[in-house]
């Protein structure tokens, strides 16, 4: 893993240091919306229609856990 994403896994990781739950589960919802935004725009790029719509369903998937997180 290239050392600059090495380092971005271990910020991620300290920004749940020392949350309660609640604030966890908030965190990771908001953290999932913002991911499936990731996924839609690497679809817009796509040249691919295959890729496109396995990375829509990704996106889809990550508004259903933050949906779950927010329940």
């Amino acid at each position: 893993m290239p050392e600059s994403i090495e380092t971005a896994v271990q910020q991620m990781a300290a920004l749940f240091q020392g949350r309660s739950r609640d604030e966890t589960k908030q965190l990771l919802a908001a953290l999932e919306r913002a991911g499936a935004a990731v996924y839609r725009s690497l679809a817009e790029d796509a040249a691919d229609g295959a890729e496109r719509e396995a990375l829509l369903l990704s996106a889809e998937r990550e508004e259903q856990n933050a949906a779950v997180l927010e329940g």
